[in-house]
């Protein structure tokens, strides 16, 4: 009973020890509050204000640096059928269905032709890119790339990545802005994707600089489009191009070259020779490189009148292309662990473009006139050419575009396709294979 006692005394020493220990902190705990209070009172109301603002502007700051952008392109292509009953090559959407629609006389086709989304972060002379390229086709890598300018003089941009190729003028021409549904047949051929993977280098003065036009470009790639580097090789190419404008007159000039190689898969190399492809098999062929090696010029000229502002782009284009014997487009997806082994054939080509745009006064329509060509094989007679891959192809595009406001565009668009006549069944005359395209892009 004594011990039962003594421990309710303890007990309820502790509880209203607690108790008052527990009054105490909140009483400390409140005049800490009030004085917090009265201290943030006392505080400037505009001075408060201001480092809000500061706040929400830093913030807003570092949004501006990320930037994205991209378009969409929905179309309807419409293709004559050539004499073995097959859409045109030309046909950009959609697939074919070989002998189901044999009793047509055309082919028609929707589509995505492009679906871009890009994303860029730029700060302290750092530019970093990633764009991707989503249609019904799936989704597909365009531009993953970092550039670095040099905080000194601002002259020299090193770049690394995956960007477009610098040669010419038509490959770094936005296909958002192209007046053409495509880009020309040789840019097509030679330049597949138009992209390619390395590191580059740009000169070109500041813009406050007289030395601004011009503007000097070289690189080390992999010349393998967009996908995985295959060989220690690389190939070089670079653009010096000048460029001026003055309140209605704007033009440039370049040249550009390309000096790489392709991987001779098997010992057989084929070469033209009195008007024939001849056959060199000497063993040290296998896995040695064929030399790839393009020369180019492009010129462009804009002047602004009263019927409307009028443009001419031109590109000539000439080398020495390493192909087989059914193809003479650029690999653009080569892993030689999984490749089926082929021939090479060496071919000399030239070709290239004109283009033609005159906007109708000050209203928001254009009318678009552009003539291609391209010659795969120059050393063969069109009696002596046995493929397709040697036939030369020329194509007039008639166009008509209305630019609806700054992000819709509407594009009809007729290509006369002429191939070369010659001795390949289907092909003993010009093959009825032209296309047109009705395209809506919105760009964003």
């Amino acid at each position: 009973m004594k011990m039962t006692l003594r421990n309710g005394v303890i007990v309820l020493s502790l509880i209203t020890s607690t108790v008052a220990f527990a009054q105490e902190s909140q009483k400390k705990d409140t005049t800490s509050a009030v004085a917090l209070t009265q201290e943030s009172e006392k505080a400037d109301p505009i001075d408060v204000h201001e480092q809000r603002i500061t706040t929400v502007e830093d913030g807003l700051s570092q949004l501006k640096k990320l930037k994205f952008s991209g378009y969409i392109q929905t179309e309807w292509q419409s293709s004559q059928l050539d004499s073995l009953g097959k859409k045109s090559n030309d046909m950009k959407v959609g697939i074919g269905t070989a002998g189901k629609e044999s009793t047509a006389s055309s082919y028609n086709r929707f589509g995505v032709r492009r679906g871009r989304l890009k994303a860029t972060y730029e700060d302290f002379g750092c530019k970093a890119a990633i764009e991707f390229d989503i249609s019904e086709g799936g989704l597909k890598t365009k531009d993953v790339y970092l550039s670095v300018l040099d905080p000194w003089l601002n002259v020299l941009t090193v770049k690394g990545g995956v960007f477009d190729n610098p040669f010419g003028y038509e490959i770094g021409y936005s296909s958002s802005s192209l007046e053409s549904p495509e880009r020309s047949r040789i840019i097509q051929t030679l330049f597949p994707d138009e992209k390619t993977m390395g590191a580059m280098i740009t000169l070109q003065a500041p813009k406050t600089s007289p030395w601004n036009v011009l503007k000097l470009e070289t690189g080390l790639v992999a010349g393998n489009a967009i996908y995985k580097d295959y060989k220690s090789k690389k190939d070089f190419v670079g653009r010096l191009s000048f460029s001026k404008s003055t309140s209605n007159i704007k033009y440039g000039i370049g040249v550009s070259g390309y000096w790489g190689s392709i991987l001779q898969t098997t010992k057989k190399v084929y070469k033209v020779t009195d008007n024939k492809f001849t056959v060199d098999s000497t063993e040290t062929n296998l896995n040695d490189y064929a030399e790839r090696n393009y020369v180019g010029v492009d010129g462009q000229f804009s002047i602004a009148s009263v019927a409307g502002l009028s443009t001419i782009r031109a590109e000539y284009i000439m080398g020495t292309q390493p192909g087989s014997s059914s193809s003479t487009s650029s690999p653009n997806a080569y892993d030689p662990t999984t490749a089926t082994a082929s021939d090479t054939y060496i071919r000399d080509f030239k070709g290239g473009y004109i283009t033609f745009v005159q906007d109708i006064a000050d209203t928001k329509h254009s009318i678009v006139i552009k003539y291609d060509w391209y010659d795969p094989n120059t050393n063969l007679s069109s009696n002596n050419v046995k493929s397709k891959a040697d036939m030369a192809y020329s194509t007039i595009g008639l166009g008509y575009i209305y630019r609806m406001n700054n992000n819709v565009k509407l594009t009809a668009y007729y290509d006369i396709v002429a191939n070369e006549e010659v001795n390949v069944k289907g092909y003993h005359n010009n093959v009825d294979d032209n296309v047109f395209t009705l395209r809506l892009q919105y760009k964003f």
